[in-house]
């Protein structure tokens, strides 16, 4: 009998730890695991949404190391600062992009730049998208895509 109570153990312990090992491999996954809110972006400049219609596509270059953001028209944002991958979603107001806090993984990336994780913010300028802090400080800008 106490062969098979510390069988029993020795199971539940292994299922614990199973456990234990899925939810920090979700915690750790890559921004094409993120699950994604429904967003939907709003105009509240009172011009329509043309600002909306504009940012939507990609703005940089989607290429391992380089930073870039693809804006969708439901309001999701995914990109990567050029090692990390990032997810957050957007509204326009007053003319100008919001940019929710991201969801990203912070691996190490020697010699990567990763200004990109401090958008809170966007203005277009032209097909220049003007990446902006929380405080409204211009940190760097992505051109549209091709």
């Amino acid at each position: 009998m106490a062969h098979m109570s510390r069988n029993l153990a020795r199971t539940l312990i292994g299922v614990t730890v199973l456990g234990l090992l899925a939810v920090v491999g979700t915690a750790c996954a890559s921004d094409g695991d993120v699950a994604a809110p429904t967003s939907t972006p709003t105009d509240t400049s009172g011009g329509g949404d043309g600002l909306s219609a504009d940012i939507v596509g990609l703005w940089g270059e989607d290429a391992a190391g380089t930073p870039h953001l693809e804006f969708t028209s439901d309001g999701e944002v995914r990109g990567s600062d050029g090692c990390n991958g990032i997810f957050t979603t957007y509204t326009v107001e007053d003319g100008r992009l919001e940019l929710a806090q991201y969801v990203s993984a912070l691996k190490a990336c020697p010699g990567v730049d990763s200004w990109l994780r401090g958008v809170r913010a966007a203005e277009l300028d032209g097909d220049v998208l003007i990446a902006l802090d929380a405080t409204g400080a211009r940190l760097g800008e992505l051109s549209r895509a091709n």
